[in-house]
């Protein structure tokens, strides 16, 4: 059982008294919490946020059920919080390939987004990326890995499965193909913020997928996308959509398709946002303490030294247990990666895998339709309360298992902090600095019925200290409602 108090704590007890009649020792009284500061200093500035999102609809695309649901648009937008809205471009069907899904299919899905989002006053962006572009833009190709100097390409028997790569004859017509999907959106009064060539660009798959060395990634970006911009001047780039494992770890980086973007002038001049997923294998979430180490190089290495924002375009494999059970991690666990990913990484963006699936809510969704869960309400705590246009600034504290991120949002006049405690022990947290709100809305998600729950207020000043429980999130929230 925890004590919450929201003003100065002198002693924190927990339990009952004993009856004077009971004359048994007398239970040892709870150990008082820690007493920890969380400084906040708005003169360092970090990164300006983008939004948060997730790929896909109501139900996967290669589902047979409903693709939209007016509940479940009301609840992404005005509950969760969603501003990045991230879909498939897909390829064309031809024999013995089917696509799950087309722009008909999809428009439906666009269109009620764009309704609601416009009904709740939120400037929802639409990315979208290819996982393969149409068969007969495509040719055979043959490598050992993404750097592989003696790779090969050419005209062969291919699909949109099973990989293959585009013809480099084929680049007007790629981009072609990009301007009709980008007119598609413009027809519905949709601008597309970003887009990405290539998904995944290394790996082969049974699904729609193509590959490109890091060379042919290079050249891709330099031919398509000055064709795509004199259309479509204002739409953002983002790439290479790769493996952080492999774009971020210190043994992997120096060889993968950042370097190379990196080494190429023309390529590094046509992409605007780099882009990883956030896994190890392309299933398997990146999670663990030593995601801060491959966040830091990717920031030291290429989104500083190219001046390009970061941002984290597909993750999942999180159970809905609170903690890491074996080798999948927990809904805690996702909350702690956002935070590593934002903190060490300075992302501007995170966009989720699948936002919803009708049959219940596995490792690789946040929502059963408008059933949610526990990494949903993770999701909530960043989501819903650091908007678009919000900036990171410094919060540092002493205390290695309390992880903190803050935000201020001139436009909104909001500011927000995020913590985790992350340790086996509550908390007494005391937040201070200038500038700052002499009080918060506090939310709150536990591993028990909490989920992103209003709780409170707390008061800040060197003063006042309120709880955070052990394994534990808080979102702190001031200057109005978030949305």
């Amino acid at each position: 059982m925890y004590l919450l108090a929201f003003s100065m704590i002198t002693q924190v007890i927990t339990g009952c008294k004993k009856d004077d009649k009971e004359k048994e020792t007398p239970a040892e009284p709870d150990k008082e919490l820690t007493k920890v500061i969380i400084n906040v200093d708005k003169t360092v500035k970090y990164q300006t946020i983008e939004g948060f999102g997730f790929f896909g609809a109501f139900d996967v695309w290669w589902g047979g059920g409903a693709m939209w649901n007016d509940a479940w648009g009301e609840k992404i937008i005005s509950d969760l919080g969603t501003t990045i809205w991230r879909n498939e471009l897909f390829s064309p069907s031809i024999p013995g390939a089917n696509q799950d899904t087309d722009w008909n299919k999809q428009k439906p899905v666009v269109q009620g987004l764009k309704a609601k989002a416009d009904q709740l006053g939120v400037d929802l962006k639409y990315i979208v990326t290819v996982w393969s572009p149409p068969a007969d833009l495509k040719w055979a190709c043959n490598f050992t890995w993404a750097g592989d100097e003696n790779a090969t390409r050419n005209e062969g028997t291919v699909s949109t499965k099973n990989g293959g790569t585009l013809n480099p004859n084929k680049y007007t017509e790629y981009a072609e193909y990009w301007k009709t999907s980008l007119k598609n959106h413009k027809d519905l009064g949709i601008d597309v913020y970003a887009i990405s060539l290539q998904n995944e660009p290394m790996f082969k798959q049974t699904f729609n997928s193509c590959n490109y060395t890091t060379a042919w990634y290079c050249e891709l970006l330099s031919n398509v996308v000055p064709k795509i911009k004199e259309t479509y001047p204002n739409v953002k780039v983002f790439g290479s959509e790769h493996m952080l494992d492999m774009e971020g770890k210190s043994n992997n980086y120096p060889y993968f398709y950042h370097q190379a973007i990196k080494n190429s002038t023309t390529a590094k001049n046509n992409i605007d946002v780099l882009a990883v997923h956030g896994y190890s294998d392309g299933v398997n979430a990146s999670s663990g303490s030593e995601l801060s180490k491959m966040w830091i190089n990717h920031t030291e290495q290429f989104s500083t030294p190219m001046n390009k924002p970061a941002w984290m375009t597909e993750t999942s494999g999180y159970s809905e247990n609170w903690l890491k059970s074996g080798d999948v991690p927990g809904a805690l666990n996702l909350a702690m990666d956002m935070y590593s990913g934002l903190a060490y990484g300075n992302l501007q963006a995170w966009v989720w895998w699948q936002g919803s699936e009708a049959g219940g809510i596995g490792n690789y969704c946040l929502m059963n339709g408008t059933t949610t869960g526990k990494k949903y309400a993770i999701s909530k705590h960043y989501y819903r309360y650091i908007r678009p246009g919000a900036m990171r600034v410094k919060a540092s504290t002493p205390d290695p298992n309390i992880l903190v991120t803050a935000y201020e949002h001139t436009g909104k006049g909001t500011q927000t902090l995020v913590i985790i405690n992350s340790g086996a022990d509550g908390k007494m947290i005391s937040v201070q600095g200038a500038g700052i709100p002499s009080e918060f809305t506090v939310f709150r998600t536990n591993s028990a019925a909490e989920n992103c729950k209003e709780i409170g207020k707390a008061l800040t000043g060197a003063e006042n200290y309120f709880e955070i429980p052990a394994n534990s999130i808080v979102t702190l929230q001031a200057g109005g409602t978030a949305l």
